[in-house]
Formats: C-alpha cells, structure tokens, sequence
C-alpha cells in the first residue's frame, strides 16, 4: 500500500492505494495539475473526476461496441 496526498481547499487528503494504482492516481493527479505539495481548489478536483469519467465512459461503449461486432 501507498499514501496518496493532495491538499483541496485548504485541507489535505490522505488515501491508501495499492501501490500500481496508486503510481497511476498519482501521474493522472499530476496531469490535471493537481498538486500534493500545495493547495488546489475543487474545481481542478473535479474536472480531473470528470475526466477520468468520460474516459471509463468511451472504454466501456467501445468495449459493448467490440462485444456486439462479435460474430456468434
């Protein structure tokens, strides 16, 4: 297990992440330039969860997608 730190808003977060995901979190953080050193407001928090969305969004239609192109 790894601790993944980021302070939002003033107060900082702690989480315990299995130690691949959270070397994942942790890049995909930095990509949305969130970062663990000083204070981040919500709005980056939250458009970086709406990205991650959007982007399990796209892997599961391209994935029923897949699935249904199977010929039976």
């Amino acid at each position: 297990m790894k601790k993944v730190k980021f302070p939002i808003n003033g107060k900082k977060y702690e989480v315990d992440l299995e130690n691949d995901f959270a070397i994942f979190v942790m890049e995909q953080l930095s990509n949305s330039n969130i970062s663990s050193e000083k204070n981040n407001d919500s709005v980056k928090l939250l458009n970086a969860y709406l990205k991650a969305l959007k982007e399990n969004y796209d892997i599961q239609k391209g994935l029923k997608q897949f699935l249904m192109d199977i010929p039976i």
